[in-house]
């Protein structure tokens, strides 16, 4: 892991990020996603649950998410008397330790003056800011999954412990997290490191997400099961591979330099022709239902016209998206990368198992795992090379936080 001198950066970064959307928290009207969840789901669910402490029910609740993230909350808001605004606050500092922890995650691959740039697409992201707003349980559980990320690829003492105990709490704030056990089983497969206590620490969330699927009858409360549970949703492997096309565009020079190289060329086309057949077997035309799917790139996808029942932007988006997981395999630095395309596929697969597919759902993640890519790459030879690369991820997080700007205070 490479020091240099940048890395005092980080805490101004978070406390201007937190600084520039702070002004949201106080605004009693603000027409996004997450406020409607707020209202509708996580809020009533805290109350409910400070209101029965110290027994709050489980069995089911106002929200389709395991409970931790609400009966941490629960007790400040018994304690604030129900103030909206200081569980807020508290949100938005939970999205501060995120996006922190995102930064020591990719900091452990890399130079951390990369990973502070890969922290601000994070960040800037609306699918971000929105959640560190509003109340959500979304950069709650991101948090704990850079922290399994931090620990998996790190030699503090009982690092297996740590990683299993972090995705042991995403899991317990969005049970489908459960893919995070997949680089804690992945360190001694690809690492060489005793398998022992990393594969003993990966069943861990699994063992506690069991009682509430048997209490449940399912992966949601009940009240949730007929909107979450519809069996495999291929239109979430098709949004993220989607989502993760758009942001290649983010770090399209390092992309297009691996796979120039023999070991990647060769499988472009199939890659390519892969995506492709995924799209012409599976028609998603355009329709305005929010309860299966949404986000800015399906509003584009309003707007395009459709080949074989799906919008042309994503027969350009999936084929982007998935170079870019091919690229990512082939990173330079053979085990990071194969670690990294292995957790994003294992990422994408365990949401097909939502009944929605939501932007939200994929885009910090997707942000993330391009943001990898970029770490423990070797620099453009050309000094003119390297300026116009590093142009494109710079300019790609200011392009997002116009949005995010405007999304929030336009």
């Amino acid at each position: 892991m490479n020091q240099d001198r940048t890395y005092p950066a980080l805490p101004l970064a978070v406390l201007v990020w937190a600084i520039a959307w702070m002004p949201a928290v106080f605004m009693d009207t603000l027409t996004i996603f997450d406020d409607l969840d707020e209202r509708l789901f996580h809020h009533p669910t805290i109350q409910q649950f400070a209101q029965d402490l110290p027994w709050p029910d489980l069995r089911d609740y106002r929200s389709a998410t395991t409970p931790l993230y609400h009966l941490l909350l629960s007790p400040l808001s018994r304690i604030s008397e129900g103030s909206l605004t200081v569980l807020r606050l508290t949100n938005l500092l939970i999205s501060c330790g995120a996006l922190w922890a995102a930064v020591q995650a990719l900091s452990q691959w890399g130079r951390r003056s990369t990973a502070v740039v890969g922290g601000l697409l994070i960040g800037a992201s609306p699918y971000f800011v929105g959640p560190a707003v509003r109340l959500s349980t979304d950069n709650a559980a991101l948090l704990c999954v850079f922290l399994v990320f931090r620990f998996c690829r790190s030699d503090v003492p009982r690092a297996a412990m740590l990683a299993g105990a972090w995705a042991t709490a995403a899991v317990m704030t969005r049970q489908i997290h459960l893919w995070a056990v997949t680089p804690i089983v992945l360190v001694p497969l690809l690492h060489q490191g005793r398998w022992r206590p990393w594969l003993g620490w990966s069943l861990l969330p699994a063992a506690a997400l069991a009682p509430f699927v048997v209490s449940w009858g399912g992966l949601t409360p009940p009240s949730f099961a007929a909107g979450h549970q519809r069996g495999l949703n291929l239109d979430a492997l098709v949004m993220f591979l989607g989502v993760l096309g758009v942001h290649a565009c983010c770090v399209a020079p390092w992309i297009i330099r691996t796979l120039r190289t023999s070991n990647a060329r060769l499988w472009v086309p199939g890659i390519a022709a892969l995506c492709g057949a995924l799209l012409s077997v599976h028609s998603m035309p355009w329709v305005d239902e929010p309860n299966r799917i949404g986000g800015a790139l399906w509003s584009v996808a309003r707007h395009t016209p459709e080949i074989a029942e799906v919008p042309a932007v994503f027969w350009i988006a999936v084929p982007a998206g998935g170079l870019a997981l091919l690229a990512l395999f082939n990173h330079p630095r053979t085990g990071h990368g194969r670690f990294m395309a292995l957790a994003a596929l294992s990422f994408a697969l365990a949401n097909l198992m939502s009944g929605r597919a939501y932007q939200k759902y994929y885009d910090p993640m997707a942000l993330f795992f391009l943001a990898s890519l970029l770490q423990g790459q070797p620099p453009f030879q050309r000094r003119w090379s390297r300026r116009l690369a590093w142009a494109f991820p710079i300019a790609w997080a200011l392009v997002l936080v116009a949005i995010s700007a405007l999304r929030i205070y336009g």
